[in-house]
Formats: structure tokens, C-alpha cells, sequence
């Protein structure tokens, strides 16, 4: 007979190729080579045959765990779950097997060889567990022997004797076990209060118990709160960190290290538990392990206490039920009464006087002593239906009439009554209450008045009302929305079909405002703006809706709001739009079609200095002439900055190696001979080449400098600094003087925004410069900031990626 060894020697290289096709599907498994698969899975099969040979003698058994603890560290390095590194073993044990299961029993390895090699799998898959987990057969043992400790405890309170033990009394012998089992110095247990919002203290042990005095848990960032809303065990590492927030009694204890987790069963939250090390320590996993199974075994314990306490009470209650039922009846504000089917009597509460001022002897007796008190425009119609339950074989009875009182005024009751029937059907007993409304009733009337006065309101304001009831899905439109959305006023409406009648673009931003409102988002409330398929005389109708959902039990029960028809309002809107849109249009044309006559001027200029026979005062006029000029360039170009950022996507760059240092120089020195009486003073550190628009640059530089000169006293200096850092250079242009009011520094980048211009018009500009700056600084991927007071001056910082 064949051994287990002959079938793996034989098919080794077909095993080893099964394997790979296999294992390679695994998540885990991509990006991982043939080789790295593969691992040592032949020379682990080669193993295992010899162990299926000679058995356990030798070598066999150190190598196959050698090899099995190199694999399964491999596969734990490379992202595998314990579940996927336990799989590959089970693969191994399928792919061999598989050798043989098609063959006669005679043919197959002796069944003590099989089971030996299927031991030998077990054992693997028994490290996997250890590798992944860290948790032995002996951490197992200790596991136990707390449970037990644990449920020692637990059966104290679930004995059923006349002096129940109470949870409360217990929780701390509980929490005791727990801070033993991870060898911790204290525990606290704070359990939920019925409203889940807060954690009340419960239980202290060890260095804790008696120290800590402290009120239910409320702040969501506390510690305890963390906790609650965890899954996982959570650790602190130092409690006397005055920035925690914990019970001052537990910070003052010198306890440092926390370790806790919330105690939660059948998915709701019962408390939490922690406990304190007096040494600052990383928990080993295996103490985290212990005390998710000890936890999960109190969470159990507690639940159970908790409900066990709750039935008892119910038992009290339902042992006081009869006393409480008297006690109602005679504090109760309805009429009660009990009438015998089969002798015909009917009998009354005390209240029956208390409402009406009829003494029970005066209502006490036949049916017609009830009966003759009803209104004669009603008693026909109620004493009619009240028999037709009764010989209609109905149990329950409900109708609302006027009674007489005793001073002879009617009074609106509602009365209601339950038929009780004997076993072949027949009516033996009814009994019921009836209730003076006719307070009630006054109410409803001045609400229906006050609706009514909120409906002509509506209707003066030419809004419409909508009315959804989320439970039943019924929605109520008045006619004027019905207008709006273009549906005829006997349209009967849905939700489907209000959202069929939004322009498909708005339909589904609109649900999930909706669906946000009912789901209680910032208190239910709703609004938005949305265009409807009906469309208006100025072309879309656009609608302006608001409303507010209601709620009972955490569940919305009505959503109910106005809407209005704002098409005027949009419609002037995009006029205006459509006005901006062409005076910016209209800017860059006409600042385009001026370059061309300027340049003209510029070079005719140009030419006319360059002649030697000029006067002084015609060399100073063509001076100011090309000033004037260059000046007008500016302005253009700075016009036609302005329109490409607003219309044409962003100012375009053309990048290029480029010398921070060396055009910061170059502008200096052309401030410099613009400027002859001011003193600008150029500062360079570190490498400043990059990969930038060299123009555009030159741009920013120049404007901050002229900037800076503008808004400064002629008599201090400018100082231009540019400074090389790691992947960046920064560009600051500093300059003296009164500081920018701080009400224009938030909107100082914005277009034609200026500061108090100095005297003389050499200083006026559009207020487009900084906004430029900032467009083109942004484009290059940097940023620019401003800083000013009156002690250090004014800063314009950027700061620019060198790629």
C-alpha cells in the first residue's frame, strides 16, 4: 500500500504549480513573485514526506518547524490575515489529498498516514494562530480561570431569594477580577445613563476606590467618552496630563497609563471600563485580548443583571397594579362607566359628578338615564351605533356628542367603550370613559381660525404651501404650488411625482436636502433653490422653497414648508452677470486695441531723445511725455492681466530657467534710475535659480516695489529681499510708514482696491496691481502674505516653489 510520502515525492513540481495558481488569488497576494509565493512550500513538502516515512525520528520535526515559522513570518510581513495565512495550509492539505481520492481504497496511503499528515497541517495552522495573535494555550488556561472567577460572582446575582443582590453591590468585585487578570493597580466602571448621553461613575477599585468623587461624564472629548464610541480597546498614555480631560481624583492619583474598552451587548452601549498602571506602559497584546474576552464577558453579566432588575421592578408594579387602578379611577378626569349587557344596569365613577354634577345615584340605573342627557339633535344616531357594535359582534365603540350637564348647559364628551363577550360570542359587559372636550373643541376652532388667517397670508404674499407626512408618504400641495410646478389643482400629488417635475440638473441635489432634513440634519430645517419643468414668462422658473421636518421618537412624522417663485429675482441676476461680463470684455478690447498707438508714442519718443540739438526744455517735455506713456502701458497691461484672470482661465506663464537674485537686481536697479531720491536697498541668501516665468516675475517684483515706494515717507528706505530655501524662495519687499487699515487688509488682493494714494497724480494707479501679483504668484503654485503695523512697517511676503 502506498505511502502519504510516495504521492508528494511523485507530483512534487505539480503540487508546488497547483499551489502557486491558487495562493496567487489570495488579496494578499498581489505584487508578490513565483518565488515569493511559492516560499518554501517544496522544501516543506519534501518534510512532510519524510515525517510520513519514518515519522518524528530525527531531523523531520525541527525542520518542518523551521520551515513553517519562516513561511508564516514571510506571509505576516507581507500583509497577510491570519484567515489567508491558515488558508495556505489548508490549500496544501486539499492539493495533496486530491492525489488520491479518485483511487480505489487500496490504492489510497493507510489511514494512519493520512491522519498524520493532516496532524502535522493542524499544527501549522495552530502557529499561525500563536504568530498572528501572540496568544498560547497557556494564555488561554489564564483566560479561563478569570471567567470562572467572573461567573462565581455573576451567580450571586441572578439567585433568586426575597433580598436580591443588586448589581451596584457587586460591580466592584467584578471590576477587581478584570484589574488582576492585566495585573493593573485600579479599574473604574462607569455605566450609561437611560438617555446614553452621559456616563455616570459606578465602581472604583484598587488605588482609585475612595479617592475619586466625581459627577456624570458629559464632555464628548473626555477620555470616557472616547471610550464609548470605540470598538477597539483604546490606551492613554500618562492620566496626570493636565490636558486630559478625566475625574480630577484619577489624574491626582499618580496612575499613568489607561487601558479600556466600552461594554457593549446586542448593539447598544451599557458603560465603559478602564484601568490605571502606576508606570507608563505599552500594553503587550495579550493583555488587550484579555480584557476584550473579559469585557465582552461583563458586558454579558451586566445586561443580564440590568434586565433581571427591570423584571423584578415590573413584578412590583404589576403586584401594586390593582391599587394603582383605584387610585386612577378616582384621580382620573373621564367618566367612568360599567354597564351589565345582561341585566341592563349601568354604573358610574365618582367622576361622572366631578365633570357633569350628576351624583352616581343620578346616572346609575337603565341606559335611558345616560341616554336622555344626550343632545335630541344626536341621541338617535348615538345610541344607534352604540348598539350596532354590540349586535354586530364589534368590540370597540368611539363617537364624539354634546351632554347635558347638571346646570343644564351642554357640554362636547368623547366616549369610548370595549365590548366584552362571553365564549359563544355573546356581549355580557362593556365598559368605558367619556371626557368633557369641549375645551378641546374651543381650541380646535381658533387653530382652523388661525390657519385660515395664515392661509390668506400665504395667498397676500403669493407663497405656496406643501404639507409631506414621511410615514405615509400622503403630500398635500395648495393650488398655487400646484400653478408653479404647471399641474392642473385636482392633481393628486406624490413625492415621486414632485421630484419628476424638477429640472432633471436640480432633481437630485434636491432629494438629498430632503432626505437630510427627515434625517434630523441641522434640526430638520430645509431650504433651496431649484428650477421647475413648468416654465415662466421670463423663460426657467426658478422656485425658492423652505421648510422644516417634525419629530417624535426620533422620527419624522411632517415636513411642512413654503415655496415662491423667484424667476424675477434670478432673472435679474443673470442680467447683471451677463452686464459685468461685458464691461470686462469690454475692457480688454479696448485695452488691447490702445497698445498699439501707445507703443507708437513710446518709440516715436525713443527716436526724438536720441537727437542731439534738444533743449533743455524740450528734452524734459518728451521726458514726460515717454513717462506718461510707459505709465498708460502699465495701466493696459495691467487691464489686460485683469481680463484674462476673470474671463480667459488664469494669466498663462511660459516657464524657463530662471535667477530670483538676478531679476530682483534688475528691478532695483530700475526703480533705482525712476527714483533717483529714494534709497532701495537689494538683499540676497542662497540659491535662487528655479524654473519660472521670467517676465511675469519681473512683474510681481516691480509692482510690490512701486507699491512699496508709493505708500511710504520719501525720506525712509525700501529694502527688495531674496532668499533660497530648500525647494523654495521667498521674495519680501519691505518699506516704512503708516500701516494698511486693518478693514482693507481682508480685501487688499481684490481688484481695484487702493490704499490712500499720496499727493500729486504720479501716484495713482486702478487698484489692480496686488491683484495681479496675487494671480500670478498663485499660478506659479506660491503664495503671497502681507504684514503690517505701525512699529515694523509693511511686509509683502512670496513665497515660490522652484518647480
Amino acid at each position: 500500500m502506498p505511502q502519504v510520502a510516495d504521492f508528494i515525492e511523485n507530483n512534487l513540481d505539480l503540487l508546488v504549480q497547483r499551489f502557486l495558481e491558487e495562493a496567487g488569488r489570495l488579496e494578499s497576494a498581489r505584487g508578490l513573485t513565483p518565488h515569493q509565493l511559492t516560499d518554501n512550500v517544496p522544501e516543506y513538502l519534501a518534510t512532510l514526506a519524510t515525517i510520513s516515512r519514518q515519522g518524528h525520528r530525527g531531523n523531520p520535526e525541527k525542520t518542518r518547524r523551521r520551515l513553517e515559522e519562516t513561511h508564516i513570518g514571510m506571509r505576516l510581513r507581507s500583509g497577510y490575515n491570519q484567515e489567508e495565512a491558515t488558508s495556505e495550509f489548508v490549500l496544501l492539505g486539499r492539493l495533496v489529498s486530491s492525489l488520491w481520492e479518485h483511487l480505489p481504497p487500496h490504492e489510497q496511503p493507510p489511514y494512519s498516514d493520512k491522519a498524520l499528515l493532516f496532524s502535522e497541517l493542524q499544527e501549522a495552522m495552530n502557529q499561525v494562530v500563536v504568530t498572528f495573535s501572540g496568544y498560547t494555550l497557556e494564555d488561554r488556561q489564564r483566560e479561563k480561570r478569570f471567567l470562572r472567577r467572573l461567573e462565581a460572582i455573576a451567580s450571586e446575582l441572578f439567585e433568586t431569594s426575597e433580598t436580591p443582590v443588586a448589581l451596584h453591590a457587586r460591580l466592584e468585585a467584578l471590576a477587581e477580577v478584570i484589574q488582576q487578570a492585566v495585573d493593573a493597580d485600579a479599574a473604574a466602571i462607569l455605566l450609561a445613563a437611560p438617555d446614553s448621553t452621559r456616563l455616570v461613575p459606578t465602581a472604583y477599585t484598587g488605588r482609585w476606590r475612595g479617592q475619586v468623587d466625581t459627577g456624570p461624564v458629559e464632555a464628548p472629548d473626555s477620555f470616557e467618552h472616547r471610550l464609548a464610541a470605540s470598538e477597539e480597546p483604546l490606551t492613554l498614555a500618562d492620566a496626570t496630563d493636565a490636558h486630559v480631560c478625566l475625574a480630577e481624583g484619577i489624574r491626582r492619583s499618580g496612575l499613568r497609563s489607561l487601558l479600556g474598552m466600552r461594554l457593549w451587548s446586542h448593539g447598544k452601549l451599557l458603560g465603559v471600563m478602564y484601568l490605571g498602571v502606576a508606570e507608563t506602559r505599552v500594553f503587550q497584546p495579550q493583555t488587550r485580548r484579555y480584557l476584550e474576552t473579559l469585557v465582552e464577558y461583563l458586558s454579558g453579566i451586566i445586561e443580564k443583571a440590568l434586565l433581571l432588575q427591570r423584571l423584578r421592578a415590573s413584578n412590583e408594579r404589576l403586584r401594586a397594579s390593582e391599587t394603582l387602578h383605584r387610585m386612577a379611577a378616582e384621580a382620573i378626569s373621564d367618566a367612568l362607566w360599567d354597564w351589565n349587557l345582561l341585566t341592563g344596569t349601568l354604573s358610574w365613577s365618582p367622576g361622572a359628578q366631578k365633570l357633569f354634577g350628576y351624583s352616581p345615584e343620578q346616572l346609575d340605573g337603565p341606559l335611558s338615564r345616560w341616554a336622555d342627557n344626550i343632545h335630541p339633535e344626536e341621541r338617535e344616531r348615538i345610541v344607534h351605533s352604540l348598539h350596532e357594535v354590540i349586535d354586530g359582534n364589534g368590540t370597540r365603540w368611539r363617537s364624539e356628542y354634546r351632554f347635558r350637564h347638571q346646570n343644564g348647559d351642554y357640554v362636547h364628551v368623547t366616549d369610548h367603550g370595549l365590548v366584552e363577550r362571553d365564549a359563544r360570542g355573546r356581549a355580557v359587559r362593556m365598559v368605558g370613559a367619556m371626557q368633557d372636550i369641549t375645551a378641546r373643541k374651543k381650541a380646535s376652532a381658533a387653530i382652523l381660525e388661525s390657519e385660515e388667517r395664515l392661509r390668506v397670508a400665504t395667498w397676500a404674499a403669493e407663497l405656496g404651501t406643501w404639507d409631506l407626512q414621511p410615514v405615509t408618504g400622503a403630500l398635500r400641495w395648495d393650488e398655487r404650488t400646484k400653478i408653479l410646478f404647471g399641474l392642473p389643482p385636482e392633481t393628486h400629488m406624490t413625492y415621486e411625482l414632485f421630484l419628476s417635475r424638477i429640472h432633471p440638473e436640480d432633481r437630485e441635489r434636491t432629494n438629498a436636502l430632503v432626505q437630510r432634513a427627515l434625517a434630523g440634519e441641522n434640526g430638520g430645517e430645509y431650504r433651496t433653490e431649484y428650477r421647475t419643468l413648468a416654465r415662466g414668462s421670463l423663460g426657467e422658473r426658478w422656485i425658492r422653497s423652505a421648510g422644516r421636518a417634525l419629530f417624535e421618537g426620533g422620527r419624522a412624522v411632517r415636513f411642512i414648508g413654503v415655496l415662491q417663485d423667484i424667476s424675477d429675482r434670478k432673472h435679474q441676476e443673470q442680467q447683471a452677470r451677463t452686464r459685468a461680463e461685458f464691461e470686462e470684455q469690454l475692457i480688454g478690447i479696448v485695452s488691447h486695441d490702445l497698445r498699439n498707438p501707445l507703443n507708437a508714442i513710446i518709440l516715436s519718443v525713443a527716436t526724438l531723445m536720441r537727437q542731439e540739438n534738444l533743449s533743455e526744455r524740450q528734452a524734459k517735455g518728451l521726458a514726460r511725455i515717454q513717462s506718461s506713456a510707459e505709465r498708460a502701458a502699465r495701466m493696459i497691461r495691467d487691464l489686460l492681466d485683469f481680463t484674462r484672470a476673470r474671463l480667459g482661465g488664469g494669466i498663462p506663464l511660459q516657464r524657463g530657467p530662471c535667477d530670483i537674485h538676478g531679476l530682483s537686481r534688475q528691478v532695483v536697479e530700475e526703480v533705482r534710475l525712476a527714483h533717483p531720491g529714494r534709497e532701495v536697498h537689494h538683499e540676497a541668501s542662497g540659491p535662487g535659480e528655479g524654473q519660472w516665468d521670467g517676465d511675469r516675475l519681473l512683474q510681481v517684483i516691480t509692482n510690490l516695489a512701486n507699491n512699496a515706494l508709493a505708500y511710504s515717507p520719501p525720506d525712509t528706505p525700501v529694502r527688495v529681499e531674496t532668499r533660497g530655501e530648500d525647494g523654495a524662495v521667498l521674495i519680501r519687499v519691505h518699506n516704512l510708514g503708516a500701516p494698511i487699515p486693518p478693514e482693507l487688509l481682508p480685501r487688499l488682493f481684490e481688484p481695484l482696491t487702493r490704499g490712500k494714494e499720496k499727493a500729486g497724480t504720479s501716484s495713482r494707479s486702478i487698484g489692480l496691481g496686488l491683484y495681479i501679483v496675487n494671480h500670478i504668484v498663485h499660478a506659479h503654485g506660491g503664495s503671497v502674505e502681507v504684514r503690517s503695523n505701525a512699529d515694523e512697517g509693511t511686509t509683502f511676503t512670496v513665497r515660490l516653489p522652484r518647480r
